[in-house]
């Protein structure tokens, strides 16, 4: 709390007002019954209650997802950068709506975490000491009421350990994209782990459900080097339409809504594990069994507890791990960080080490430097790229050892950081140099596709959907999804001006080098 200027905040109707920047950025909610702050010169107030909005499923209202934290940072940045707030403080004022508070007191803390250099604890303890409201835990996207949420702690932390880790880096930063390719017209995916992990919604070309083809995707993974596709549903169209253009296809089925059995963990992990690429999984929404076996991913191997690592699942694509999912997760989480310690130990001899990325998820430097070392002729192909997105310039080690492991691992064993160090240099970091591997997008012929899914597009029209007590969880939250996005059957595959860029015939990695 401060005291030089709170009579003239408690003339603006304002309370639980908290300073983050001294004498500069503060944090208040309305008092009741005010829907707005009253004008002063020496405040510059805003909101982003009606602006940053979270589209929910049935009870789930946040958190915000990364786009939505990347303009709020952006927008504080602003106001305090610009030489007419100078002399004035910034206040970012709140309703009294619990949904919209906790999403504000998401915002403004995860700020202070990645630009004010504050732990959790540091960001968040000024919005609770003192304050007579409880911000409400976040729910997961089933319907009624949920029985299991995560916090706003959960969700602060997973920000400190995602950013530390180079998920994400704001200096470095594609909004356009991440906006563009969330929509469900132009894929409904989101990047989850660097060069690691995309999840998007179950392709489909079955009749009674919407026609949405695994060529929507082609192009999109092979410039970004996607060299893998895990369906965990039933099967809803042919493999060979991955594997014509060269994407290995694996299925790991398992029942809608459930928890995976302990065969597909191990057989996902292990997958993972051992491909030196991005991988895209998709169930039939794209959230709950692809959420809970990434999520078990970053508690091995990243040692997240499980209600970070379903925050920040949820942070990359809301809705994300539904139900009895969560409470799977933390009740496998002390399993999953044994293994990992484990596994580090076998390949890196110290269990201690967390795997850093030098470039985060929608980086444009990335694609910069693809696109240069593609028209210089110096890609290399060896781990898709993976190898060059690791770092250690800014990483604190005890020792660094080389093992003989796998070939298939290696680009996984270049750089790490210290679970009880993790730093957060690399969210402001400097761009390194130029380096990486290129991934070739080309002009193809698409006449023959083209035919074919005109072909599916008769059949699909012709049967009548699916029966009413078929429908389960995924085709209901495809269902919301399809509604809010107000989209018809035909333009989930084809938007106007959208051009189609996707092999006809099987392609192999050499002829992408060529």
């Amino acid at each position: 709390m401060w005291s030089r200027t709170s009579s003239i905040y408690r003339q603006l109707d304002i309370t639980n007002v908290v300073e983050y920047i001294k004498n500069k950025l503060y944090f208040a909610t309305l008092a009741p019954g005010r829907r707005e702050i009253r004008i002063t010169r020496d405040i510059v107030p805003f909101s982003i209650d009606s602006e940053l909005v979270y589209n929910n499923f049935y009870n789930d209202f946040g958190p915000l997802n990364l786009a939505c934290l990347y303009k709020y940072c952006c927008q504080v940045n602003e106001k305090l950068r610009s030489s007419a707030n100078k002399h004035k403080q910034v206040l970012h004022y709140t309703s009294l709506d619990q949904k919209k508070r906790t999403n504000a007191a998401y915002l403004i803390a995860s700020y202070a975490i990645l630009y004010l250099k504050k732990t959790p604890k540091e960001a968040i303890r000024p919005l609770i000491v003192g304050n007579t409201q409880p911000f409400l835990p976040f729910q997961d996207a089933s319907i009624g009421i949920s029985g299991y949420t995560i916090r706003l702690l959960d969700c602060l932390n997973a920000i400190h350990k995602a950013a530390a880790f180079g998920f994400f880096n704001f200096e470095d930063f594609d909004l356009a994209e991440y906006e563009k390719y969330e929509q469900m017209k132009n894929g409904d995916l989101n990047w989850m782990v660097p060069q690691k992990f995309l999840a998007f919604v179950g392709p489909s070309t079955e009749v009674g459900s919407a026609y949405h083809p695994p060529e929507r995707y082609i192009d999109y993974f092979v410039r970004n080097g996607a060299i893998a596709v895990v369906r965990l549903n039933k099967k809803s169209y042919e493999a060979s339409r991955f594997t014509r253009a060269g994407i290995m296809h694996y299925d790991m089925f398992m029942p809608d809504g459930s928890v995976p059995p302990r065969r597909i963990l191990n057989q996902f992990l292990q997958l993972a594990e051992t491909t030196n690429g991005p991988i895209a999984v998709h169930c039939k929404a794209g959230l709950g069994r692809t959420g809970s076996l990434i999520a078990a991913y970053l508690i091995k191997h990243y040692r997240m507890t499980a209600r970070e690592a379903i925050a920040w699942m949820r942070i990359c694509r809301p809705g994300s791990v539904i139900g009895h999912q969560q409470a799977w997760l933390e009740d496998i989480e002390s399993f999953l960080w044994r293994a990992g310690h484990q596994y580090r130990l076998k390949y890196h001899r110290d269990g201690d080490m967390i795997l850093h990325h030098k470039r985060g998820i929608y980086s444009i430097a990335y694609k910069l430097e693809q696109k240069i070392n593609f028209a210089l002729g110096t890609e290399r192909f060896t781990c898709n790229g993976a190898e060059n997105n690791l770092d250690v310039s800014d990483v604190p080690r005890k020792r660094k050892v080389r093992t003989s492991v796998p070939e298939a691992q290696k680009c996984n064993l270049t750089s790490f950081s210290k679970i009880n160090k993790p730093g957060l240099s690399c969210i402001l970091g400097k761009l390194c140099n130029i380096g990486g591997n290129a991934l070739i997008s080309s002009e193809l012929n698409t006449s023959g596709l083209r035919q074919k899914i005109d072909a599916d597009m008769v059949k699909y029209n012709s049967i009548l959907p699916m029966n009413k007590s078929e429908i389960t969880q995924g085709d209901r939250l495809n269902e919301i999804k399809i509604k809010r996005n107000k989209l018809s059957v035909n333009s989930l595959l084809f938007p106007k001006n959208n051009s189609l860029s996707v092999p006809t015939e099987p392609i192999t990695r050499s002829q992408k080098k060529q």
